[in-house]
């Protein structure tokens, strides 16, 4: 049997977790179920996530258990932007032209949609098959969130080339129907196939030992309530919001502590506490590597999802809920965030806002308190159960195998 050579290609750091947590499950499971696969893996390696040459000899030796080749190139950010970002492009296609000549792809697979945009030229350039693996609207959610207006270049040119991806791609896949939905009102010639952001649910679930570990390193008894907030502020995320709908359930309930964990830099997110009134012992900030993130999540007994509600997030599929469902924690999101609110509500595991306001954020309290209230046991059982029915990857396993077999 002739080896399938495919590219992976990824505009993140191979340690980032929205690859790392997301794509190279399904990378590994595919890997191994289908030996003649020989995946070759770009990555555009960014400083928060550097390796160590030691680091970096134990992935290759990790990737090449599941027949992967990786291709790590620098990531370009900064100072005249677009320029740096045409430069990346260069690299890549110098690359995936090597690839194409010298090892016989003959297909290539994108993570996103601004991956998928770069992707997509190449494989137009050099005859590949496309598959744009998390197919989203990147563009509409920077617009939505004002990080892009709608005449930037940026934008138009995102925008373009999603859609051209979008209506031409060989496959795709995507996190919610709503997505699946607009692609059929396009007429897409693509097969297109629902592929949410999923969760290892053997990894991701509740851990009692670290629930204990992150709480003694906080000083924070057992029974105190802990809301956590995962993730980054800023951008297509809500910043000093998060702080106001912190305030407002203080007023509810003093004792509350809030636990953040976000790449983003301590002070920075400190000041936006500070700022809406918290004080520094109501709240701790701080980063976890991928792989302790179930302890952290362990620790607290309620989430927040800090998703702005724009009608462009319908279609998004954040990995977020996922990992608090399966360690069972209920959680808060915005009405119309990907399914996740239709989620909250259909399983009694999370309130639903329409807005990060303090208005909002007092009328939802009765839901959390009642939630807070609930038997611990009781409740991490159910959120475990919709966690895994909505995110659990073990059942969609079988769909990444159909596209791989099609590569």
């Amino acid at each position: 049997m002739s080896p399938r050579v495919i590219i992976i290609y990824v505009y993140n750091s191979c340690d980032d977790p929205l690859f790392k947590g997301n794509l190279l499950l399904l990378l590994q499971h595919v890997g191994l179920q289908q030996p003649d696969l020989r995946l070759h893996l770009i990555t555009y390696e960014q400083d928060e996530y550097a390796l160590s040459p030691d680091q970096q000899r134990q992935r290759h030796q990790d990737f090449a258990q599941y027949h992967i080749h990786w291709h790590p190139l620098r990531w370009h950010s900064g100072r005249f932007k677009l320029l740096k970002k045409a430069y990346d492009l260069a690299m890549g296609i110098g690359l995936v032209l090597r690839l194409k000549l010298f090892s016989g792809a003959r297909a290539i697979v994108s993570l996103g949609t601004i991956a998928g945009s770069f992707a997509y030229l190449m494989a137009r350039l050099f005859g590949l098959r496309y598959y744009g693996y998390q197919y989203e609207p990147h563009s509409e959610f920077m617009r939505d969130c004002r990080v892009w207006s709608e005449n930037s270049l940026a934008y138009k040119g995102l925008h373009y080339l999603e859609r051209a991806s979008g209506m031409n791609a060989d496959i795709l896949s995507t996190g919610t129907g709503h997505m699946v939905q607009r692609l059929q009102a396009w007429g897409s010639r693509a097969q297109v196939y629902k592929l949410p952001s999923c969760v290892d649910e053997a990894k991701m679930q509740f851990r009692p030992a670290g629930r204990q570990r992150i709480r003694q390193q906080l000083g924070l008894a057992d029974d105190r309530p802990v809301i956590l907030y995962l993730g980054k502020f800023g951008g297509i995320y809500y910043e000093r919001e998060v702080a106001v709908l912190f305030r407002t359930f203080l007023a509810e309930r003093p004792d509350l502590f809030f636990l953040i964990v976000s790449p983003d830099t301590a002070d920075y997110v400190q000041n936006l506490m500070i700022a809406e009134g918290l004080l520094p012992q109501q709240f701790a900030v701080t980063r976890s590597p991928y792989e302790q993130v179930p302890d952290y999540i362990s620790a607290a007994d309620f989430g927040v999802v800090a998703v702005p509600s724009f009608p462009s997030q319908r279609f998004r599929s954040p990995i977020k809920v996922g990992e608090y469902l399966c360690c069972g924690l209920p959680y808060l999101v915005c009405a119309g965030v990907s399914e996740d609110d239709r989620v909250a509500e259909q399983y009694g595991v999370g309130v639903v806002v329409s807005e990060f306001s303090t208005a909002e954020a007092a009328r939802v309290w009765p839901g959390i308190r009642q939630l807070l209230a609930e038997d611990k046991e009781t409740l991490r059982a159910r959120c475990r159960e919709a966690g895994i029915e909505y995110r659990g990857l073990a059942q969609y396993l079988p769909t990444a195998e159909g596209i791989f077999a099609q590569l």
